[in-house]
């Protein structure tokens, strides 16, 4: 069963309000980066299609379908009042329980860039990230003489969700921008920027590369786009010495001359090297076990009140049955034999297939 989901292209760069820093274009998803679906898990595990019979869904409340597609939702300002680019701290709420109500489940980018999904059986995986480091995603305010996070930012927003969902441990990557104006800098704070650093890393959240200043990489030489990804490692590791920057946003959704370079590459031998590169449009992503998968260009949806937004895919994906789907095991990509050719073959060295047969509706 092949699904397909067009990309929106925005050719224009969009003015961010309050910031007048950061826009964004699409990525059309069949101009994807080379191709890498090796994702790893612990261990072998048993061949496709052999030995112990998998297990029975017939009788569940779900069929799972890991070769569905996911959400990796993309945020910018969060703030008054909602527009193309904003969102409003109460629409992020609705968002976030819209995603809880509908059985989604919480994940990390690196989770599935390297199809490392442990995700409870029924429920389908979705990350969040965040671009730009605005003041709105992390805020700190001074209460009887103490630092508090603003509840009404992102990050607020998020801890105080998860308290109260146990059963959905919320976590984001932050395409931060350590150089750039101070509207935009390292959530806007300076005075915390080392604070907040170390605060996401000590729980659980991941900071992302989104170069030294929002540069765009198609208008940089090979030398100069090294430059703006390396000195995104260097400022970063001033406050984080030892912290590994793992994944690229690129600025504007667009493409270095050399895309190689995104991966990996060196200046002034302080090398870089992203597990996995965010796109910018809007549009959900094939499964990590699909074979047309890329860790290196992995498609984003935008929030908002737009026409494509994460709640019309998640209306899609119910109506056509398109979404990834976990069967609760780790080890097993479970999914209708109807999707077999869409199955990543390399894969049968980690993990066990699993075809069933879904009714005619």
């Amino acid at each position: 069963m092949k699904v397909h989901f067009s990309s929106l292209l925005y050719s224009t760069t969009i003015l961010l309000a309050l910031s007048s820093a950061c826009s964004s274009t699409s990525s059309n998803s069949n101009h994807s980066a080379q191709q890498d679906s090796s994702p790893a898990k612990a261990s072998a595990v048993q061949q496709a299609d052999t030995l112990a019979p998998a297990k029975d869904f017939s009788k569940e409340n779900y069929t799972p379908n890991e070769l569905g597609r996911v959400m990796v939702l993309e945020y910018h300002l969060i703030g008054h009042p909602e527009d193309r680019w904003r969102r409003t701290p109460e629409n992020f709420r609705k968002d976030l329980q819209m995603l809880y109500d509908n059985d989604f489940y919480p994940v990390s980018v690196h989770a599935i860039a390297s199809g490392e999904l442990d995700v409870p059986a029924g429920k389908t995986p979705f990350a969040l990230t965040f671009d730009d480091s605005s003041a709105g995603q992390f805020r700190y305010l001074e209460k009887n003489g103490e630092l508090v996070i603003d509840p009404e930012c992102a990050l607020g927003i998020m801890e105080d969700f998860k308290k109260k969902h146990k059963d959905f441990p919320i976590t984001a990557t932050f395409y931060v921008l350590p150089a750039i104006k101070p509207t935009l800098r390292l959530f806007a704070q300076p005075e915390y920027k080392k604070q907040k650093l170390e605060w996401l890393q000590k729980n659980g959240y991941e900071i992302g590369n989104h170069t030294w200043y929002h540069a765009q990489l198609s208008k940089l030489s090979d030398a100069e786009a090294q430059k703006h990804l390396a000195m995104f490692v260097k400022e970063i590791r001033e406050f984080l010495p030892e912290y590994t920057v793992n994944s690229l946003a690129l600025p504007l959704g667009m493409h270095a001359k050399n895309r190689a370079l995104e991966e990996t590459g060196e200046f002034e031998g302080l090398r870089y090297k992203h597990e996995s590169v965010m796109l910018v449009g809007s549009a959900t992503s094939v499964s990590p076990y699909s074979k047309k998968f890329s860790r290196l260009g992995i498609q984003r949806v935008q929030a908002g009140e737009h026409t494509e937004n994460p709640e019309t895919f998640m209306k899609s994906q119910i109506k056509h049955n398109t979404r990834f789907v976990s069967d609760g095991d780790p080890k097993t990509i479970t999914a209708p034999e109807t999707s077999k050719d869409e199955a990543n073959p390399s894969l049968s060295k980690q993990y066990r297939f699993n075809w069933i047969k879904v009714p005619a509706v």
